[in-house]
């Protein structure tokens, strides 16, 4: 497609002002996984720890109704994307969903926004459900899934609150553990 221009804005976006900031793969053995991506690529260190952290309210949901579930995450950064290595442990929850949907893979894209509250409406508005919410493992962090699969060939879109770095937001909580080197 020699000499085509593929560059695509729209003024009317139902969001505008987004970071993509990290993508989200769902696994049955995060650690493992986290390993592996050592190994072969020399991503990491990796911060593995268990969600929710001890003393955050994780005030979590799965589609709607109050949410009790465990999971083992591992966090790494590459340039300016953060890798999220999901393994579900217990309860129902959208990760469970996609192992067993889908197997392990890519599950999400994370999309920070400046207006947290109008961006999930404007997606609930638009049609789009809310699968999942919750807060994060960082001070002031808040996060909602929507259900893009059917728009977005599979993929779930996240969108998450813009951290200033005031009063301490967007650093780890302090119950989360340092990086660990494989």
């Amino acid at each position: 497609m020699k000499g085509k221009d593929f560059t695509m804005s729209n003024p009317s976006s139902l969001i505008n002002d987004v970071d993509l900031d990290q993508i989200g793969i769902v696994v049955h053995d995060a650690v493992k996984f986290s390993q592996e991506l050592t190994r072969l690529f020399g991503i990491g260190p990796f911060r593995i720890f268990e969600w929710p952290v001890e003393g955050v309210d994780p005030e979590a949901t799965y589609h709607g109704e109050p949410g009790n579930y465990r999971l083992l995450l591992a966090f790494a950064t590459l340039g300016k994307i953060q890798i999220e290595i999901v393994q579900p442990l217990e309860g129902q929850n959208i990760y469970s969903d996609f192992l067993r949907e889908h197997g392990p893979g890519l599950h999400h894209f994370r999309l920070t926004v400046s207006d947290y509250d109008n961006a999930v409406k404007s997606m609930i508005d638009a049609g789009i459900k809310n699968i999942a919410s919750g807060t994060g493992v960082h001070v002031g962090s808040r996060w909602a899934y929507f259900d893009t699969t059917q728009v977005l060939d599979g993929v779930i879109v996240e969108l998450r609150r813009r951290l200033d770095e005031a009063g301490g937001q967007g650093k780890w909580v302090e119950s989360v553990p340092p990086p660990v080197t494989h």
